[in-house]
């Protein structure tokens, strides 16, 4: 098992599971936690995905903040976009590039309207105006009978060649951004619950069967992971470690 690097003695553990099949799983750096243990009976694979940094609803007028409620892991809070009209964007900055963004949404608070989202990058910035540009290879996870936003699922798209690094809007930091608005608008009350990066590819990991993986966390650049299994499904033992 890999020896931790923080001098400072464990405050707290927190422990969950995570069912790992052929469909990629998306787990969130649980806030407050700084180091994270790993085991699985069976071989599995995994990515580090791009922290999610910067979460800003645009409602034709006003731009709202986001971060806290899009990753803190707490079914209270939500990104609202509620009857999001098809001249409203949702902005979401991370710390790298991204083919894509895993939904959590609520079961009860869901889009019931027939719509698609329509996603862009920015691709350059020139005099503090960004361009955007279409997005390719769109697949909705979250479509259920042509109602986007209807279920927890994956966006992804192909990752752009392009994408404008380092990029300074909305008071969000140097970050890659990505934006959506609906072709339709959506239904009166809608929250999402997580809002999680995927992983610039599928080149994951690997991590052998049987073994402990302890890693510390990179929370100022990574926030979540993509896990998958390697040749047979397993449940994946995680523990959360406060320092």
């Amino acid at each position: 098992m890999a020896t931790a690097i923080f001098s400072s003695p464990i405050k707290k553990l927190r422990g969950e599971t995570v069912s790992l099949t052929s469909t990629a799983s998306h787990l969130l750096f649980r806030p407050g936690y700084h180091e994270v243990l790993m085991y699985n009976t069976s071989a599995w694979r995994m990515s580090l995905v791009p922290r999610l940094q910067s979460v800003v609803y645009y409602n034709g007028t006003t731009y709202t903040h986001y971060e806290t409620q899009g990753i803190d892991r707490d079914d209270s809070t939500h990104v609202p976009l509620d009857a999001m009209a098809t001249t409203h964007y949702l902005y979401l900055g991370t710390t790298g590039p991204v083919r894509g963004f895993y939904f959590n949404v609520d079961t009860s608070n869901k889009n019931d309207n027939a719509a698609t989202l329509d996603w862009e990058y920015c691709s350059a910035i020139s005099a503090g105006v960004a361009t955007f540009t279409d997005v390719a290879g769109d697949s909705d996870g979250t479509d259920s009978g042509g109602d986007t936003l209807k279920q927890d699922g994956l966006y992804s798209f192909t990752l752009p060649t392009t994408v404008a690094g380092h990029v300074t809007l909305l008071g969000g930091g140097d970050l890659h951004w990505y934006r959506f608005k609906p072709s339709a608008q959506l239904s009166a009350i809608i929250d999402l619950i997580d809002i999680i990066p995927a992983a610039e590819d599928t080149n994951y990991s690997y991590q052998e069967p049987g073994q402990s993986y302890q890693f510390s966390l990179n929370i100022d650049y990574c926030g979540a992971f993509e896990l998958i299994r390697d040749t047979a499904d397993g449940t994946l033992r995680v523990t959360w470690i406060k320092h």
